[in-house]
């Protein structure tokens, strides 16, 4: 999961405050927490992502670890994944992990088609890590 879609989450399960209202609490520069928010590649400086980390009461890493997992590159490798016409494989948020061949896929979500047969539609915010299975 990027860090964007994390602090989407965050903000949630925080009960929805305003961006503008984490930019007050946080000192991050007006706008920035929305850019971080809503920007389909990594955003937000490391001063930025510990000032938000501190807010929403997670450790730094929670958010810094995931910079480099952003929707783009989940894109990227979704794409790679159907190309090659390979499986790839998502760890979900949740603990469990799924493999199978991407059907489809767009900016929200992704249907795969497991080994068994059946169709599993996987919401990209619910994506943690991912891997393209070697053939």
């Amino acid at each position: 999961m990027s860090a964007s879609d994390y602090l989407r989450y965050l903000r949630a399960v925080k009960g929805g405050p305003t961006p503008q209202d984490i930019e007050t609490a946080t000192g991050v520069p007006a706008g920035a927490y929305r850019q971080i928010e809503q920007r389909y590649r990594s955003m937000g400086t490391e001063e930025e992502l510990a000032s938000l980390a501190a807010y929403f009461e997670v450790p730094t890493e929670e958010l810094t670890s995931r910079v480099e997992w952003s929707r783009k590159a989940l894109s990227a490798a979704l794409v790679v994944a159907v190309e090659q016409d390979r499986p790839i494989q998502l760890a979900l948020r949740n603990g469990h992990t799924i493999t199978g061949k991407v059907q489809w896929s767009d900016l929200g979500a992704a249907l795969l088609k497991l080994e068994d047969g059946h169709e599993v539609v996987v919401q990209r915010h619910m994506v943690d890590r991912w891997q393209i299975v070697e053939a």
